[in-house]
């Protein structure tokens, strides 16, 4: 089979994943002072898919996951014969996602999902953006898809600075932001 340039193919979960991720990247960089933005860091220093330092690595941490649709376990155009059954399962794995959120050392926290994914979960998610201490929250993001123009990311909840567990601050600041042979994926230069 031949696919012509007017036709389109799906994209796989990791290109439709990779589009969101820069969506969002770009919406910190024009949202943070001198932002130092690095793409997917390794999972022993920080288990985020989008990591920002803020005033060019002195600033607060920034820390996304992002999230598409395959990953909420229900593709926008699929039918079930049991939506709350479906339901359920969303919202319980999304309830994980911000349960891992809260753990993370970051200042700031976000969860990025797809458009219209946070209207069917609000009511029941909303007391989960809050830290148990009352200290942070996490704020929401949401990615508009435009087919095939890039992806954008907006801010629906905005989050509240959270405390940093000084140990583990200190070895994210040793191991990727002051380290000279990591270099952001994205920065800018002063």
């Amino acid at each position: 089979m031949v696919t012509t340039k007017s036709e389109s193919r799906p994209l796989t979960a990791r290109q439709q994943k990779g589009r969101a991720v820069n969506a969002v990247a770009e919406m910190l960089e024009r949202r943070l002072a001198v932002p130092k933005i690095y793409l997917e860091p390794p999972s022993s220093i920080i288990s985020a898919d989008v990591l920002a330092v803020d005033r060019a690595g002195a600033g607060d941490l920034h820390a996304v996951e992002v999230k598409c649709y395959r990953q909420l376990g229900k593709e926008p155009s699929s039918t079930e014969h049991d939506t709350e059954t479906a339901l359920r399962r969303v919202r319980e794995t999304t309830r994980s996602w911000l349960r891992h959120l809260i753990a993370m050392p970051a200042h700031y926290k976000y969860l990025a999902i797809p458009r219209l994914s946070w209207r069917f979960l609000n009511t029941m998610l909303v007391p989960m953006l809050l830290s148990a201490d009352g200290i942070g929250k996490i704020g929401i993001i949401e990615i508009v898809e435009r087919g095939q123009e890039p992806s954008t990311a907006e801010i629906l909840i905005l989050p509240e600075r959270f405390r940093v567990d000084a140990a583990k601050l200190t070895k994210i600041e040793k191991t990727l932001i002051n380290n000279k042979k990591v270099r952001p994926d994205i920065e800018v230069r002063i």
